[in-house]
């Protein structure tokens, strides 16, 4: 890594605490948390930045570009940067900018669909730089060799040293067949590590969100790697075919390394598991709650959840539900901690801003943001055992609340 970079070295493990999950991943898959998603024209919002007296400054200085600036530039990079970097300046990594590129990427990926190389990533704030979290099974990544925790360091040539998952995503995406060169470090210890490049052909590649499966001819397992919108529609379908082959009497979800989804598509699920009730509510800047609520339908079987410190946004709001109801219990190590919504608004042009609107709270008005999801059960995975501690003790807890039931 660079130099001026030397003093912040950690661990691959020990950067998790430190990251910052945005809504936009390169491959890229997306961990998105929204309420609304107000992606037509909606009348929009005014993009003339050089009026009104709280931005003569930058009025002056637009003037001394146009008079004096020697080479050539186009206004509307001009006016993309002064976005960017007055979003930037309010200090929250949730708040962006997406031009009509990144705005498109993002529609593709909220409905699975993907060009890329295949990367989950985040990024660490205590260097500066993006830190794959996992590389999609089948995609180029991970058949190029990247493992959980290298760093991306240059993209093409650019060092991405500082900038956005967004402006990373932008540059990483391209269409299918064509090339891109990554350049990574991986560290083999806390001091030691080794600078790498590859060169990846991009390509579509399904994510593979969703899994399912029977344990013990009783105990239905799903796992989802994001809540897309898809997710909803899958969980009820495995639901149905598992119970055609099997007396279902509990069930495991599994939403570890998942950091995030369409929040529409998280509550339909939760609903689907809890009788009536809260199921999250938010609250804004003026105080003002709104409630999301499960209806009475419900599956009549106890429920264990599976998390880890990779389980953000959306996934903490099922795991905080489910903890606060009787229902089902909690098990691996505290969730992420991003209890935020973010609200796109249309620029009017094809363009958005994605500002966060609110804070989400548990049914029983527990704290999310900063401070996670705590499980009832915390257990820590071995990466050296050869066995998953965490889903092993999902199970044996669901059986015990089946026995006890």
């Amino acid at each position: 890594m660079r130099n001026n970079n030397s003093d912040k070295r950690v661990s691959a493990g020990e950067t998790i605490l430190w990251m910052v999950i945005t809504a936009a991943t390169v491959f890229v898959v997306t961990s998105f948390q929204y309420t609304k998603m107000t992606l037509g024209n909606d009348g929009g919002y005014d993009t003339n930045l050089y009026s009104g007296d709280n931005f003569k400054k930058l009025e002056k200085v637009l003037s001394i570009v146009e008079q004096e600036f020697l080479y050539e530039y186009d206004m509307k990079t001009l006016e993309e940067g002064a976005i960017r970097g007055m979003l930037e300046a309010l200090d929250d990594p949730y708040t962006s900018y997406f031009n009509k590129s990144e705005t498109e990427s993002f529609l593709m990926e909220s409905e699975g669909e993907y060009e890329g190389v295949g990367i989950y990533m985040a990024l660490d704030t205590s260097v500066g730089l993006p830190i794959v979290l996992l590389p999609i099974e089948g995609s180029p990544a991970e058949e190029a060799g990247i493992l959980p925790g290298d760093y991306i360091m240059e993209v093409d040539g650019k060092d991405v040293t500082g900038a956005s998952l967004e402006e990373i995503s932008s540059i990483i995406k391209g269409k299918s067949g064509s090339t891109v060169k990554m350049k990574f470090v991986r560290y083999t210890n806390e001091d030691e590590y080794e600078e790498f490049e590859k060169i990846l052909t991009r390509r579509k590649v399904e994510i593979n969100s969703f899994d399912y499966e029977i344990f013990d001819n009783e105990i239905a397992y799903i796992s989802f790697s994001s809540f897309d919108e898809k997710a909803d529609k899958q969980f009820r379908d495995a639901i149905k075919e598992m119970k055609k082959t099997a007396e279902i009497k509990g069930l495991i979800i599994d939403i570890r390394n998942n950091t995030g989804g369409l929040l529409s598509t998280a509550t339909a699920i939760i609903d689907e598991v809890l009788p009536t009730g809260i199921i999250t509510y938010t609250v804004d800047k003026n105080g003002k709650k709104e409630y999301i609520y499960s209806d009475s339908q419900t599956l009549d079987i106890p429920v264990v959840v599976v998390v880890n410190g990779n389980s953000a946004s959306a996934s903490e709001i099922m795991a905080g539900a489910i903890k606060d109801y009787e229902k089902g219990n909690v098990v691996g190590t505290t969730t992420y901690g991003k209890g935020l919504v973010q609200e796109f608004k249309s620029l009017r042009d094809g363009t958005y801003v994605k500002i966060t609107i609110a804070e989400y709270f548990s049914p029983s008005g527990q704290k999310i943001n900063e401070l996670g999801v705590e499980p009832d059960y915390i257990v820590e995975n071995d990466e050296n055992a050869e066995e998953d501690l965490q889903l092993n003790k999902a199970i044996e807890v669901i059986k015990e609340m089946i026995n006890k039931k």
